[in-house]
């Protein structure tokens, strides 16, 4: 990522898609996702339309320079800091219900995909920003001691460290296997072991951080991703890097349609989860506080010595030297005391946000649909359809895509088509050195279809073939040449009285094919024949979308409108 900057930001589903592009031109795409994480991508084909908060999001970051990456303390918070006009800081948060924040320079909240206003935690704009509180320890700061207070503290080595050490529960496995130790074996019986757990976990944090081997495998709760092959799981795939991963295991989920949970949704969600924290760490203050009794009463019977391991055992630490068992006893008893009113308070405070949540008003299911996890061909981010005989069209959309078809992907075999007509797309026809008259009319009309005759209502149209030798995109001396435009030299070959109509259907693999009636007749089961007309094209592509009885798993209305030409139409026939 390094010397990229930010060219552009889309939507896709509940991801935003960030394209960094190189000085030299080259793209770099970066999937972030609330709901699955942060990764470089390399499936990336097309893209929606923008929401609100994607348009926000580009108003903030276009153009700024990526300047660095980081996970905050191994936690699932990760941030990407941009130079610009200003230091910006992007931060996205993968807890549930998931976040992306934009930050100042000052470090306080400038854009946030979902506002929180909890009691413990606000993150609103101008307010300074807070990542979600963490109650269980850093992996990076975990040290023997640590490691021995943990196993004193749980009846279980697996609970010893699922609940104090922030590691997600594959890695947790994984540092019992180091230490050839099972989730349920009694905590008890590996006290005075806590360097030993402690090497453990160090050794795994340095072996992703500076040998990695991502990979897959599979566990008892399906596939996961791992930074380097577990110890006791067969490898399922590996990859270069964690990136491609994510990319074959996750793309398709993170960029599904979904609504984003909506203010009151999010306020329930921050709720519960607070209560839910507040009512664990009275179980636990209760707990403790039944140790420090114990070691109270122990104190009571017992010498200043065992008193004071008494002591040390319940986590009390005095101000002074105590002079007798009878005060160790006395300051255990304040302690236990001081974490039941806790826990008490704690319990309350639980109860009050449980009722909130529960006035909260309910969450709408949602009204997207599933996108289908398939990885796109090069030609589907521009126009495209196959002829009768089966060859690929492919058209521009717009001036920069007509630059781009002709600058990558014109080859010495292929034919270029134009309409004879001020705005019209460039189409090549692929392998059209080879082509019959009736594929080159079929392309042609095509090229007038999505040229500007449709949007000024024409009934019919020319167009002209040349071959790639014929276009150039230098300008004649002493002339300009406008971005995505091309001089063409030499013969042009006609073709004349062109119907102005489009064919669109969905193909076997549900993708929105649009062209010639002929050419989409053969690949799509069900299709619908347009002609301009004076309406929205919003209420044309809804209109299509419905007559080709898409289901849950079909494409979403802003693909079909790309798939459309540009302005409305009406339906003149289905087939």
């Amino acid at each position: 990522m390094r010397g990229t900057y930010v060219n552009n930001i889309y939507r896709r589903g509940g991801a935003q898609l960030f394209r960094f592009r190189r000085p030299g031109g080259e793209d770099v795409w970066l999937v972030a996702s609330p709901k699955k994480g942060a990764w470089i991508s390399s499936k990336i084909q097309d893209r929606d339309d923008t929401t609100e908060f994607t348009t926000r999001l580009r108003g903030e970051l276009e153009r700024a320079k990526f300047a660095g990456a980081s996970q905050l303390d191994l936690d699932r918070v990760f941030q990407i800091d941009m130079e610009g006009r200003e230091r910006l800081r992007m931060v996205i948060e993968l807890m549930p219900p998931g976040n992306i924040i934009v930050l100042d320079p000052e470090g306080k909240v400038r854009l946030a995909l979902s506002e929180v206003r909890a009691e413990t935690r606000r993150v609103v704009r101008g307010f300074p920003y807070l990542p979600p509180g963490q109650s269980r320890r850093s992996p990076l700061e975990v040290r023997p001691e640590d490691v021995e207070a943990m196993l004193k503290a749980e009846t279980t080595l697996g609970k010893a460290i699922g609940r104090h050490v922030a590691l997600p529960r594959k890695y947790v496995a994984e540092v019992l296997n180091r230490v050839g130790a099972a989730e349920g074996d009694q905590a008890s019986v590996f006290l005075g072991r806590g360097a030993e757990i402690a090497k453990a976990i160090e050794d795994m944090v340095a072996e992703a951080r500076e040998r990695p081997r991502p990979c897959v495998c599979v566990t008892p709760a399906g596939d996961e991703v791992f930074a380097f092959p577990p110890s006791g799981l067969d490898v399922k795939e590996e990859a270069g890097t964690l990136s491609e991963l994510c990319d074959r295991l996750f793309l398709g989920d993170a960029t599904s349609e979904h609504e984003q949970p909506g203010p009151e949704e999010v306020k329930r969600r921050e709720l519960e989860a607070t209560a839910a924290k507040l009512r664990e760490e009275a179980e636990s203050q209760v707990a403790e506080a039944a140790r420090a009794r114990a070691a109270a009463a122990e104190a009571v019977v017992g010498t200043l010595e065992s008193a004071l391991a008494a002591m040390r055992g319940a986590g009390v630490s005095l101000q002074k030297d105590p002079a007798s068992a009878a005060a160790v006893a006395s300051a255990l008893y304040d302690r236990a005391k001081e974490l039941e009113s806790k826990s008490l308070r704690s319990l309350e405070t639980a109860a009050k946000l449980e009722k909130k949540a529960a006035k909260a008003p309910p969450a709408t299911a949602p009204r997207g649909r599933t996108l289908a996890r398939r990885r796109g061909e090069w030609y589907e981010k521009f126009r495209w359809f196959f002829t009768v005989e089966g060859k690929l069209a492919v058209g521009g959309r717009d001036a920069q895509t007509n630059s781009a078809l002709l600058s990558r992907h014109l080859d010495s075999n292929d034919t270029v088509f134009h309409a004879d007509l001020f705005g019209s797309p460039f189409f090549i026809l692929k392998g059209g050195d080879r082509q019959s008259e009736e594929e080159a009319r079929e392309v042609a009309q095509a090229t007038v279809a999505f040229s500007s005759a449709w949007k000024t209502g024409l009934g019919s149209a020319d167009a002209y073939w040349v071959a790639p030798d014929q276009v150039s995109s230098a300008a004649p001396s002493g002339e300009y040449l406008p971005r995505g435009s091309f001089v063409i030299r030499g013969r042009k070959n006609f073709i004349s009285r062109l119907i102005v109509e489009v064919a669109v259907g969905l193909d076997q693999e549900g993708r929105v094919m649009a062209g010639p009636e002929d050419s989409v007749r053969r690949r799509c089961p069900r299709y619908v024949v347009l002609r301009p007309h004076n309406e929205k094209s919003s209420e044309t592509a809804k209109r299509v979308l419905r007559d080709l009885g898409s289901d849950s798993r079909g494409p979403t209305l802003d693909e079909v409108q790309r798939a459309l030409p540009a302005g409305g139409g009406k339906v003149v026939r289905r087939g």
